[in-house]
């Protein structure tokens, strides 16, 4: 699996909210993702984010 291939994969999950696969899924492929890695779990972690504060806002709906 290339490095596009990787990334699209992992947006994929993320869209469909699933971040914990996703981060499994970037573990996994670690060392295909070379220099990526650290961009990638930056992604990872801003949509990890984002999810806990639509948890909050939900809260106060």
């Amino acid at each position: 699996m290339n490095v596009d291939e990787i990334i699209a994969k992992v947006k994929e999950l993320i869209g469909e909210g699933k971040i914990d696969a996703a981060t499994k899924f970037v573990e996994e492929h670690k060392d295909d993702l070379g220099d990526q890695f650290e961009s990638v779990k930056g992604l990872l972690s801003k949509a990890d984010t984002g999810s806990i504060v639509d948890k909050i806002k939900e809260l106060f709906k």
